[in-house]
């Protein structure tokens, strides 16, 4: 940011506003939780609190540090076709309306200009949506009410890819919320899980005379988790006149000052400076800061983090966006969804958003591919010999060149080897299976990596590369005892194309010295996908698999009964908000059942072969 000038306005707009998208790297409890994950018995209770005349709290400082969008505003009349239940209205927060005189009804959309978001998404049919009708004969009050309470990270990756590409696919809302408030509740969850792409591309896609007041929140949340400053500038006053969080203030100075209306910028802060009850000072002057790098303003002090407030989603957007460097060790108060926001922001540290790589892999929100894309474009300078280029063999870069074009299939495998062994902890190594897979991918089919087949078949699988995952059972049937016994439950699961019989699960299980708990794992897997029926399984399904029923499963099996696919991704997510090791197998097998019932069968596999792999 040194070259940056007061006096330098239109350069230093542009810098400030799309300097990550010009720099950024390419885009591309304590027991087992057999209680349901929802609050009751009653779908009902999802719903919010009936509305009353007692006036809504203020807000938090600085926006939602949990990214909750206020409840939906209702329709009073919901279509015929939809399911009788008692959704109250809500007023909109005081202030100047969004439009026109008096208070605006969200649903009171006709006379808007921009195009109708009735049925609104990024992701089509053809580039991987699930289809117009995901969420048709759903409740919208009682799926924002899943989305608002979930929490992150999702405990399976593939769990969490399937949740994002129902939150994304063009879909048309569910009955009984506003189109805004709808898209509002998707990209909020989205925000929370780290897939901040997805959000953007939510919330960017609407016309701001489209917005409702939940959606002008959520679309700030997002600006500021992609340290896009510029995102705010077309909603800040209107924010400002919705909402008493200083946020919207400081939004319209550092905006003023963007746009060259210096002597706004300078009154608005010098009135946020004397407000010490309503905004932290350390607050106003990253806001200066960017009004100092954009304009005329001046007033910028040094920032430093020792004297600073915890950071929250406001600091650490407008620091990225500024050039302030944060310093590591406060990064986690951001939470979970961190890890894929930093690997998108260019105003990160290369070493920091290196070391998010992985997790954020792990959670979903990257591929195999831009995992290996990632760490060849971050690692640090010095592990490339400047005369040939090459990656020093001891480091990540260096281990994923030899795992792709090592002289020979031992240097590969051995290359593999390492990568693996990387892992510091179970999801750690998950991870480094990920960074492993399209070397994988390449690797020739031979006898020579029969020991290493159920690691590369995991990995694969973990990419979800089923089909190549599968060329290796001959190889792994081959081998025999403990090594066929692993690949044949992760292709059983995760692929296909292997015998299922009582007989070979009696032979995995005693080969692989499973447990009670994995092998519920692995049955429940195999009988979700409809694999483990008849009378030869009886007896292990009623050692292995107690059938119980409470809120969740009925919820997600009836979802899945009447083909409502996003409410079955959202419900699926909310059975897996822990680690693996705290997933029961009856989960498992409603998320796999219901997921195959939907069509979603692929996904299916993948969550379960994924299940085994990290149990």
């Amino acid at each position: 940011m040194a070259d940056r000038h007061p006096g330098k306005r239109p350069a230093v707009v542009a810098a400030v506003v799309v300097a990550a998208a010009l720099l950024a790297w390419p885009v591309i409890g304590q027991q087992s939780r057999v209680e349901s994950p929802l609050a009751s018995e009653s779908d009902e209770s999802q719903l919010p609190a009936p509305a009353t005349d007692v006036p809504p709290p203020p807000p938090r400082s600085l926006l939602p540090d949990s990214f909750d969008a206020p409840a939906s505003v209702a329709d009073a009349n919901p279509p015929a076709a939809a399911p009788a239940i008692a959704i109250p209205r809500q007023a909109l927060p005081s202030g100047p309306p969004v439009a026109g005189p008096g208070i605006v009804d969200p649903f009171a959309v006709a006379a808007a200009t921009g195009r109708d978001i009735s049925v609104f998404g990024a992701l089509r049919l053809e580039t991987g949506g699930y289809g117009p009708a995901i969420f048709t004969g759903s409740r919208g009050a009682f799926l924002a009410g899943l989305n608002r309470r979930m929490t992150a990270p999702i405990g399976s990756r593939w769990v969490a890819i399937t949740l994002r590409r129902a939150l994304l696919s063009e879909s048309a809302a569910p009955a009984g919320i506003a189109p805004g408030d709808w898209v509002a509740s998707r990209a909020s969850l989205l925000i929370r899980i780290g897939e901040i792409d997805g959000a953007k591309a939510l919330v960017d896609g609407v016309p701001i005379d489209r917005y409702t007041p939940a959606l002008y929140q959520v679309a700030a949340q997002a600006a500021l988790a992609a340290a896009d400053l510029g995102g705010l500038c077309p909603i800040a006053i209107t924010g400002r006149s919705l909402s008493t969080d200083p946020m919207w203030q400081l939004a319209v100075g550092m905006c003023a000052a963007m746009q060259g209306d210096d002597l706004t910028a300078a009154s608005v802060f010098d009135a946020l400076r004397e407000d010490v009850k309503g905004v932290e000072p350390f607050d106003v002057r990253l806001g200066e800061r960017v009004a100092t790098i954009a304009g005329d303003v001046g007033r910028a002090s040094n920032i430093e983090w020792s004297e600073s407030p915890p950071l929250t989603l406001y600091r650490y957007g407008v620091a990225t966006a500024a050039g302030v460097a944060i310093p590591a060790d406060r990064l986690a108060a951001l939470g979970p969804a961190r890890f894929g926001w930093l690997v998108r922001s260019a105003g990160v540290a290369p070493e920091i958003r290196l070391a998010a790589l992985r997790p954020a892999a792990i959670q979903g929100t990257v591929s195999a591919t831009e995992l290996v894309s990632g760490i060849a474009a971050l690692s640090p300078s010095n592990i490339a010999s400047a005369s040939t280029g090459d990656a020093a063999a001891d480091t990540p870069a260096g281990r994923l060149r030899t795992a792709f074009a090592g002289t020979g299939i031992n240097d590969r495998l051995a290359a593999m080897r390492a990568i693996w062994a990387s892992g510091a902890d179970a999801d750690d190594r998950y991870g480094a299976l990920i960074e492993s897979a399209t070397a994988a991918a390449r690797l020739p089919v031979s006898a020579q990596a029969g020991d290493e087949s159920p690691d590369i078949i995991a990995a694969l699988l973990a990419a979800g590369s089923a089909n190549a995952a599968r060329r290796w059972w001959p190889i792994a049937d081959k081998a025999g005892g403990a090594v066929r016994a692993k690949a044949w439950a992760l292709l059983a699961t995760g692929s296909g194309g292997v015998p299922v019989t009582p007989a070979e699960f009696d032979d995995w299980r005693s080969d692989s010295d499973a447990d009670d708990r994995r092998a519920g794992l692995l049955l429940a897997a195999l009988a979700g996908l409809g694999s483990a029926s008849g009378s030869g399984w009886d007896a292990l399904r009623a050692e292995l698999l107690p059938r119980t029923v409470n809120s969740w499963t009925r919820a997600i099996d009836a979802a899945a009964a009447a083909g409502r696919t996003g409410e079955v991704a959202i419900l699926a997510a909310t059975g897996v908000q822990g680690p693996w090791t705290q997933v029961p197998p009856l989960h498992l097998y409603h998320i796999v059942a219901a997921l195959t019932r939907t069509g979603r069968g692929q996904e299916a596999r993948l969550i379960a072969a994924e299940a085994l792999t990290r149990s």
